[in-house]
């Protein structure tokens, strides 16, 4: 049995490419800066798009955009949507 299934692409935030769509997979920071991150709309399962790399890099999320500083955006892994296939799936900030 053959499966067209494609490889997960993990990477950090700050490591995508710029015009790249991604999903957050896992943030890995304290309470304080993981509440931060949901009250900007950066959370496990949130679909967004790197605008332009650097410190602060800019995330278009949700139609809007913001600055991000690169050493928060390190802790934060995203799984990249391959063309023709995003990873976006059913989940929300809690």
């Amino acid at each position: 049995m053959t499966t067209n299934a494609k490889p997960v692409s993990l990477v950090r935030l700050d490591e995508l490419p710029p015009r790249v769509c991604a999903v957050v997979r896992s943030v890995t920071t304290d309470d304080e800066d993981t509440q931060r991150l949901k009250t900007l709309g950066v959370c496990v399962g949130r679909r967004l798009e790197l605008v332009r790399a650097g410190n602060p890099l800019i995330l278009k999320i949700f139609g809007s955009r913001l600055g991000l500083s690169a050493e928060l955006a390190a802790r934060v892994t995203v799984e990249v949507c391959q063309p023709g296939h995003c990873a976006m799936r059913e989940e929300n900030c809690a």
